[in-house]
């Protein structure tokens, strides 16, 4: 489409008169270059303007511009605005002078307050005080305004003419003109009709909507008092920041800041936007987030507010959930570890919890038993009974570390004559009932493992020693020969079951069993489905899921996310090979530095590595990432380079300022990030915004739920009560005894002597 060049600049109607009409004039450009402008202002016009603060958005336009009148006689060609950011102030050329004036006139009237008498003479004059209130501002260019034969406003990131004397006039918007700035979105690359297709972005054949969310207000700096005044008169710069949801679809958003900066609270809004494009577009986008403090899943104690509320498809899946949880519909975030139907994923949740310890030879050979196969899904009955007695030796190993089973459960224990007699001796276990097989319960099951497994490794040992079985060794290795694999000895078991006999029976340092004991974790007898498989089900039908790991440890958290991701990416990258569409969804990550280090990034880890997998391969699968970390410099650069979304708090560490300072425009508000920790305060670049805008984004309230829940046609919520549990406020300290006590009783006082106090 061609330009009109500010053709109806004339008319009142013109946006770019609009773009004008809220603003007060503070200077003009005295250098303009194609990246930078000089502007001289003076104290009079900026008071009038209550003050112009750093990164302050300002408008340069040919003189007469605003004047529909005047405006007629500027030349079509020049008919535009360029867009400036004060980045900091500058010298003028006189600046020797004026800073000689300046200290001239404050000596001058120091030395005449400490006078005994007052000098009554005149002070500095008029011209003079005019002269010294002159100041200048150097300013980014950000780009030109222009319209188009439509009678839009266009944007253009850069100026297309410079003129040594172009007399631009500088005027700070507020109120409708500064809104119109703040509300320009551009098309981003990939989503734009007249780019060629084939390189298309990950989200441009998902519908758009021309509704929009608010995620705060401008805000240019962290002191608020001239900004205050502004509003008494009406020139306030605190307009609406909307954002158009789609940008964060399938897209990576970054969310840096210090804890306690605001993160949380803005993850919560950026899901509330993704859930309100999703029901303005009828677009399925399910949304997960991992929540290791209970931030999300609960209700925030101040005003009742819960990610909960935004409507009915939000599912809460609970680590350790009771059952009154569990009757208000709250998942329990457990398997049943003796369920055949759950053992794909407590083998998947054990393998992952291991796989920080598989460099240990036990370890790695336990794992390499793989308990999943299922003695159904093979013909020959022989490897039938193998796979049987592998199974049966896991679950004795899991109940050693601790782990119910329900109480009628019972085990097919694969016995021959010879595997009955060896186990008379265990309590109640019937052994002459006849047939292959004996049905131990729990208890029963780890006394005959034990049994089976010490007989199993000692043959092991006596054929590794190479001085033979000891005779009554020997006459047990047809009892246990399905528990050793040494064919030699008399072993026919699996290849690697001997690596579930060493976890039951360990041998010098190694843990063995013990090892599994953290597994109590995410087990419960009375699951009846695997978790990530459901919480994929969740994500497939658009739902916002939260996974509550607040009662768990710091490798819970890892070992569960994993599990669930493994998942997402199994499912995703089957439908992909299958030409099945992929279905749209949103991870949310915290603490992202320990998840996305580069140092993972290596030829050696990326393909095990599910996050790694998750950052190189989400965006063909239309997932999206909303990653929050303290820490920019630890987070692969290839994330970095590909991250569509920024939102920058407050940060303490002038390095990771400087490596932020490499993306963008941020270099421009480094100091700013390092300086104003104000909660909520942030820099935020989004895919469609053509500038980074300094946001105080909007809290995440009853009143943001409710007008949310209003669009998407719910009627308004009450505060809820589902808070997390209170912390105990009175310490008995139990768990740690007093040291003045264990002390005192071993090393009593002396005595007193028999001259003391003479």
């Amino acid at each position: 489409m061609g330009f009109m060049l500010g053709g109806h600049a004339a008319a009142e109607e013109s946006v770019l008169h609009r773009l004008l009409r809220h603003s007060t004039k503070i200077g003009g450009v005295f250098d303009l270059g194609y990246h930078e402008a000089s502007v001289l202002t003076n104290d009079s016009w900026l008071a009038r303007a209550q003050g112009v603060p750093q990164h302050c958005l300002l408008l340069a336009f040919p003189r007469g511009l605003d004047e529909p009148k005047a405006a007629a006689d500027v030349d079509p060609a020049d008919r535009g605005i360029i867009l400036l950011r004060v980045v900091r102030e500058t010298h003028l050329p006189n600046q020797a002078d004026l800073v000689h004036l300046r200290a001239e006139d404050t000596d001058r009237a120091i030395t005449n307050h400490y006078r005994e008498a007052e000098d009554a003479s005149p002070g500095t004059d008029h011209l003079t005080r005019a002269m010294m209130q002159q100041a200048a501002f150097r300013c980014r260019v950000l780009g030109t305004f222009v319209e188009d034969q439509a009678g839009n406003l266009v944007f253009g990131k850069d100026v297309d003419a410079v003129y040594a004397a172009a007399g631009y006039m500088v005027a700070k918007p507020y109120g409708g003109s500064l809104q119109l700035v703040v509300d320009h979105v551009e098309l981003p690359m990939g989503e734009r009709l007249e780019e060629q297709h084939g390189d298309d972005a990950p989200n441009a054949d998902l519908p758009d909507t021309d509704a929009t969310m608010v995620i705060g207000t401008l805000r240019y700096s962290s002191a608020r008092r001239r900004e205050n005044v502004a509003k008494q008169d009406g020139k306030s710069t605190e307009v609406a920041v909307q954002v158009r949801p789609k940008d964060f679809v399938a897209h990576k958003t970054a969310v840096f800041g210090m804890t306690r900066a605001g993160k949380s609270n803005t993850m919560k809004v950026l899901a509330s936007a993704v859930h309100l494009y999703a029901h303005k577009t009828g677009t399925r986008v399910g949304q997960l987030i991992f929540d290791p403090a209970g931030e999300y899943a609960y209700a925030n104690r101040q005003d009742g507010t819960a990610l909960s509320q935004l409507g009915d498809n939000v599912r809460i899946y609970r680590l350790g959930a009771t059952s009154a949880e569990r009757d208000r519909g709250i998942r329990p975030l457990s398997l049943n570890f003796f369920d055949p139907a759950q053992i794909d994923g407590s083998w998947g949740l054990i393998s992952t919890f291991l796989a920080v310890d598989e460099n240990k030879h036990y370890v790695r050979n336990f794992l390499s038993a793989d308990p999943s196969r299922s003695p159904d899904d093979v013909e020959d009955y022989g490897d039938k009974r193998r796979l049987e007695a592998v199974r049966a030796m896991y679950f004795a190993i899991l109940i050693k570390a601790g782990l119910k089973p329900g109480r009628s459960w019972t085990c097919p224990l694969p016995v021959n004559q010879d595997t009955r007699t060896l186990l008379q001796s265990v309590r109640g276990l019937n052994t002459t009932i006849k047939g292959t097989h004996l049905n131990p319960n729990g208890a029963q099951l780890v006394a005959a493992c034990e049994i089976i497994a010490k007989e199993a490794a000692a043959i092991a040992k006596a054929a590794a020693s190479k001085k033979g079985s000891s005779s009554a060794a020997a006459a047990n290795a047809e009892a246990v020969k399905l528990w050793f694999s040494d064919q030699s000895s008399g072993g026919s078991g699996d290849p690697a079951v001997d690596g579930l006999v060493g976890m039951l029976s360990p041998t010098g340092s190694a843990s063995g069993w013990k090892i599994l004991r953290p597994m109590n974790d995410y087990h419960s007898a009375e699951a009846t489905t695997d978790f990530a498989p459901s919480i994929y089900g969740d994500l497939a039908r658009g739902r916002l899921v939260i996974v509550d790991l607040s009662r768990g440890s710091e490798q819970v958290l890892q070992t569960c996310a994993e599990l669930v991701v493994r998942e997402i990416l199994g499912r995703a990258s089957r439908r992909f090979r299958n030409g099945l569409p992929p279905r749209p969804m949103q991870i949310f990550l915290e603490e992202a530095h320990r998840l996305l280090h580069r140092d993972k990034f290596n030829k050696a880890t990326d393909s095990a590595d599910p996050y790694v997998r998750l950052a190189k391969e989400a965006a063909k699968y239309k997932i999206g990432m909303i990653y929050a970390t303290q820490e920019v410099s630890s987070v692969d650069a290839m994330i970095l380079s590909n991250t569509a979304n920024w939102v920058c708090a407050y940060m303490n560490n002038a390095a990771e300022a400087d490596k932020l300072s490499k993306y963008y425009d941020f270099r421009d508000y480094a100091d700013q990030i390092l300086t104003a920790d104000d909660r909520g305060f942030v820099r935020l670049r989004t895919d469609s915004s053509p500038y980074t805008l300094p946001v105080q984004v909007a809290k995440f309230d009853l009143a943001m739920v409710n007008s949310i829940r209003a669009q998407c046609g719910l009627a308004p919520t009450d505060p809820s009560q589902d808070f997390a549990p209170e912390q105990a406020s009175d310490d008995d300290f139990a768990d740690c005894p007093d040291p003045d006590a264990i002390y005192d009783s071993k090393f009593p006082p002396p005595p007193a002597t028999l001259f003391e106090g003479c």
